[in-house]
This record gives structure tokens, C-alpha cells and sequence, in this order.
């Protein structure tokens, strides 16, 4: 942090060194909350709003106040698209905004800077249903050409080191804002788990080929369509199926085990949702979904759908829902890592949504689980460095017999039930009971 604070300081002494010998500026740099920009240069200022990582904002706003309590637009964005109705006639065709996919910052671009542009400038952006501002003063250099021709000789000697600082500080400061946007990106989904919620699979919405086990917590593709009743809540096409749970209000977390599975979708949708027939899942037909396609291939299901790949493969997704701000959010639980982030203004009951997807020749046979305290333990289960294993390799597993489900009627051993599981885990839960299917 002091090297970062440093870093800044010497950046601004090196602009002020820069003013002061009347020289021509070619970029813009960091006064504290200003931006300092050349004449007839491009000056960028970064709306000083955290927002969230990856998040495409409703509306952004540039004003400036022309007259006390009066504010004029410099620049709107709204739905993805630049309007210009509204906007001062001097900047029209000299603005554009700059958005940064990683955390989700925007910054208004001024070209061919003026004098008559200096001053303050306030960014409103709209998220959801909440709203956000910041103010930013831009001042604007106007050295005089040919005052500095007397200094030529100390100015070649002196401009290197110059450009030097300014590039270390410019890096450090980059730096230390990675750094704060991944520290911001942890602890968002430690928050979240604060808010975590036992979510449960509803039957009465499974596709017909879709088994559940006893607890409701785990599903996967069978073979045989199941003789259910056909009734109105029911997929009749889509292997899907819909969270118990129905949210109005609050924030909601829960986590879903993916591991061994080549594909699945997952999410939040409307209670409204068509249940029967093709269904084209997107925002506006009420679906905010994660799917992964095939191996590091993945898509928020958008409108179009955004694809990307991820550095590493999440084992186990996190989903977190903040109703009011309208925020679904999409996470790596493994590497503690932001995926995607949908932004929409909710009306009516909101379900968690499940698709365990085609066999896909036999590489996606692995359920969808919902993960409770006990596969956490499975999963974090290792042996200490000290025990020996046994002859086989097997792991000695030690389970919390709280954490255990109630006994059934009819019990099977655990592996009947998960049907692929990494091969280090696999032999521990050999001999250990839960209900079966």
C-alpha cells in the first residue's frame, strides 16, 4: 500500500515538473480525485464507482453543471447503446465511454480536449434497480510553444527519468488495483456464503427422465422416461428441473457440484417459465442460466449468448441472488474466482434452476449435487502426511455421524448414488450408506 501511495506521488510530481517546464503532454495522469489532460489531447475519467466485476450497467451518465442546481448530459449510455438526444451540442462526436470487462469500471473518453472543458464532471450509473455516483474534475494543460527551447539540454537529460517514474508509477498503481479487485472478488463470495440457503429439487417440475435421490439433492439423466403425471409445472422437453425454494426478497446463496459432468446449466429463472416444449432460456424469456458446453467452453445465456473459457475448471459453482439489486451472480467455489454476473430488474418469484444435460456418449453420466456439509467434508477429506494408507491405496474417511442422513428403509452403498467420482475420493466412501434413488 505505501508503495502504491508513493508511487502515485511521484506520478503527480512528474506531471507538475512537466507543467512547469511548458511542455507539450501526449497522455493524461492522476492528480487525486482530477485528471490532468493536454490541449487538443484526450483526456479519460474514471467514474470513481466500485461496481461489480463483469457487470454491463443499465445506464451510465456524464454531467456537468452548467449553472447552480442545473446539469447538462455530456454523454448517456442506456441499454448498450450510446444516445446522443440530450447531449451538449460541443460534445457531441467528441465522447465515448470505455468499459473494463475485468471489474467493471467505465471511463468517459474526451477528445480533442478544450479549455472551456475544464472543471468537474459527475458519472451516475444505474445497476438493477440501484444507483450510483461519483464526481471527477478534469483540468487541461496549455503550455506555450517555444518558451522551453533555453532548457533543451537539461530537458534531454531530465525527460528519460521522467518517463521512467511515470511508467514505474503508472505500474505499481495498476498493480495494486488488481490486487484490490481480486481481494474485492473474495471477499464477495465470503459474503455470500453468509447467505447461504438449504435449496431442495421440486419432483413435481423433473422431466420425466430425470432421477432424484430421497434428500432431493442430487438428479441425473436416466435412461427410461419415469411414469409421472404430466401436470402444467412439469419440463416435458427439457431435462430440467426447479428449485423447492421461491424467492421474493433478500439475498440467496447456495452451491452445486459439477465435478465429472462435460455439461450442465444452472441459474435462476421466473416462476412464470414455459415448462413444455423447445424453450429458448434468456433474460427476457425469464432465465439467467451458466451452461457449459463441452470441455473449458462456457456461455451465460444472454441474448446473444456470451461465450467464454475460464482458467480453471470449477469442481463446485456458487450461485448468489440479491433480489433488490437485481444481481444473479456465477462463481468458481475451488478457486474462490468470479465467473459471470447478470443485472436485471426482477418481478415476481424467483426458482433455482438445474439442467444435468445428455449423456453425451457416456461423458456426462455424473448427477448434479447440491452441496451440503457432508460432501464438503468428503471433498476436503486427505490423509495427513504422518498416516500411512492401506495396502490398496484406499483413504481412511472420517464422517461426523451428524452430518449423516436419517436411516431408510433401504439403504445402498453411496456409490450406487454418486455415480462418478474423482478416483482419490472414490474408495473412501466405499461401505458407506445413504438412501438410494
Amino acid at each position: 500500500m505505501k508503495m502504491a501511495s508513493s508511487s502515485g506521488s511521484w506520478l503527480s510530481r512528474c506531471l507538475i515538473t512537466l507543467v512547469s517546464f511548458q511542455l507539450p503532454l501526449h497522455v493524461s495522469g492522476d492528480v487525486g480525485q482530477s485528471r490532468l489532460a493536454p490541449l487538443g489531447g484526450t483526456a479519460e475519467l474514471l467514474c470513481p464507482v466500485l461496481l461489480w466485476p463483469a457487470t454491463v450497467p443499465l445506464e451510465v451518465r456524464w454531467l456537468r453543471s452548467s449553472a447552480p442546481g442545473h446539469s447538462q448530459r455530456v454523454h448517456v449510455f442506456r441499454e448498450g447503446k450510446d444516445l446522443e438526444e440530450g447531449v451538449m451540442p460541443e460534445y457531441k462526436g467528441r465522447t465515448a465511454l470505455l468499459r473494463d470487462p475485468l471489474d467493471g469500471s467505465v471511463t468517459l473518453e474526451i477528445r480533442d480536449v478544450r479549455l472551456e472543458d475544464r472543471g468537474q464532471y459527475r458519472c451516475q450509473v444505474q445497476i438493477g434497480n440501484l444507483s450510483r455516483e461519483g464526481v471527477v474534475t478534469l483540468q487541461v494543460a496549455a503550455p506555450s510553444p517555444g518558451s522551453f527551447s533555453s532548457s533543451e539540454v537539461a530537458l534531454a537529460v531530465i525527460l528519460p527519468i521522467l518517463g521512467i517514474l511515470i511508467v514505474l508509477g503508472i505500474y505499481f498503481i495498476w498493480k495494486q488495483r488488481r490486487s484490490r479487485g481480486n481481494d474485492v472478488r473474495e471477499n464477495l463470495l465470503s459474503d455470500h456464503a453468509k447467505e447461504k440457503v438449504a435449496v431442495t429439487l421440486d419432483p413435481d417440475t423433473a422431466h420425466p427422465k430425470l432421477i432424484l435421490s430421497e434428500d432431493r439433492r442430487c438428479v441425473k439423466l436416466g435412461d427410461t422416461r419415469q411414469p409421472v403425471l404430466d401436470n402444467p409445472q412439469r419440463f416435458d422437453f427439457v431435462v430440467s428441473i426447479l428449485g423447492s425454494e421461491y424467492f421474493t426478497a433478500g439475498c440467496h446463496y447456495w452451491e452445486v457440484l459439477v465435478a465429472d459432468k462435460s455439461k450442465w446449466a444452472l441459474g435462476v429463472c421466473s416462476e412464470s417459465v414455459n415448462r413444455k416444449g423447445k424453450i429458448t432460456a434468456s433474460p427476457a424469456n425469464g432465465h439467467w442460466l451458466l451452461r457449459q458446453n463441452r470441455q473449458n467452453e462456457y456461455e451465460a445465456l444472454t441474448s446473444p449468448p456470451t461465450s467464454f473459457r475460464l482458467k480453471e475448471t470449477p469442481r463446485c459453482v456458487g450461485v448468489f441472488l440479491d433480489y433488490e439489486a437485481g444481481v444473479i451472480s456465477f462463481y468458481n467455489v475451488t478457486g474462490q474466482s468470479h465467473i459471470f454476473t447478470f443485472t436485471h430488474s426482477f418481478l415476481g418469484p424467483l426458482r433455482p434452476f438445474f439442467e444435468p444435460c445428455l449423456h453425451d456418449g457416456g461423458k456426462n453420466i455424473a448427477p448434479l449435487i447440491i452441496c451440503s456439509e457432508l460432501q464438503k467434508l468428503e471433498e476436503s477429506t486427505v490423509p495427513k502426511p504422518e498416516e500411512k494408507g492401506h495396502a490398496n491405496g484406499d483413504v481412511a474417511l472420517i464422517v461426523d455421524p451428524s452430518l449423516l442422513p436419517a436411516k431408510a428403509p433401504e439403504l445402498v452403498p453411496l456409490r450406487d448414488m454418486v455415480l462418478s467420482w474423482p478416483s482419490d475420493v472414490a474408495p473412501a466412501l466405499q461401505g458407506l450408506s445413504v438412501p438410494s434413488f
